[in-house]
């Protein structure tokens, strides 16, 4: 039996979001980045969410569980923030949540600054490193490109 659970996910600039949806959003990132990872709070809420469009992903019962954000004005298109709720990590949720990005990207070249760990996962997501490990935030991550289709 699969643990994979079907998530239905949407996207909305900032000022489209519910209240409710922020704080869904900004408590997901708090318990991923913040606690989980223990990036500051200074690095996470970085004054750029509102020049974004947010994805939202959203279990069975309506609950928030995967996020991201895209700056969909860009060329390439910047994405990050991409976070999963950490007890359904490694359950396909974080699958469904980059093929709904990719969907969104269409045939736009896409970048994002991912943690070096999940490397080989992003590739199988249709992304490709390039350049070499770097720190940000205290941890590792390398630069990942997405090549216009």
């Amino acid at each position: 039996m699969s643990t994979e659970a079907a998530l239905t996910f949407c996207h909305k600039p900032f000022a489209a979001l519910t209240l409710d949806e922020l704080y869904d959003v900004l408590w997901l990132r708090d318990i991923v980045f913040v606690v989980g990872q223990g990036i500051t709070a200074e690095s996470e809420i970085d004054g750029a969410d509102r020049a974004c469009t947010h994805v939202i992903g959203r279990d069975a019962s309506g609950q928030v569980v995967a996020t991201a954000r895209l700056f969909l004005d860009r060329t390439p298109v910047k994405v990050g923030r991409i976070a999963v709720r950490t007890d359904l990590q490694r359950a396909g949720r974080g699958s469904q949540l980059m093929a709904y990005v990719n969907g969104l990207l269409g045939d736009r070249p896409g970048i994002m600054s991912a943690q070096a760990h999940l490397d080989a996962w992003y590739t199988r997501m249709g992304w490709q490193r390039v350049g070499d490990v770097y720190e940000e935030a205290h941890i590792l991550h390398v630069t990942m490109i997405r090549n216009a289709a």
